[in-house]
Formats: structure tokens, sequence, C-alpha cells
């Protein structure tokens, strides 16, 4: 009779992978916070109303 090994299922990589995806984005998120730059609209002076 044949007895079959249990396999690890491999579940740790892709966690590992996401947990890393998700603390570079976090982490994207609060240096990107930090900066805070005013937006500039161009208004041509010949459609200002006199």
């Amino acid at each position: 009779m044949i007895y079959h090994e249990d396999k690890p299922s491999g579940l740790a990589f892709p966690v590992i992978v996401i947990l890393i995806a998700m603390m570079a984005i976090a982490g994207t998120l609060v240096l990107s916070s930090g900066h805070q730059t005013s937006t500039r609209v161009f208004v041509p002076a010949s459609s200002a109303v006199p």
C-alpha cells in the first residue's frame, strides 16, 4: 500500500509577497502625504473679463 505524504501547500510565499507589497504601498502613501504642492493654473490674459 502506498501512503501519500502531506505536502506543504506553499501558502507562505504568496502571503509574504502580498504583505511586502502592502507595506510598500503604505510606505509610498506616507512619504507622499508630507509633500503638499500648490496647484498652479495658467489663465491667459485674453480670456480675463474686463
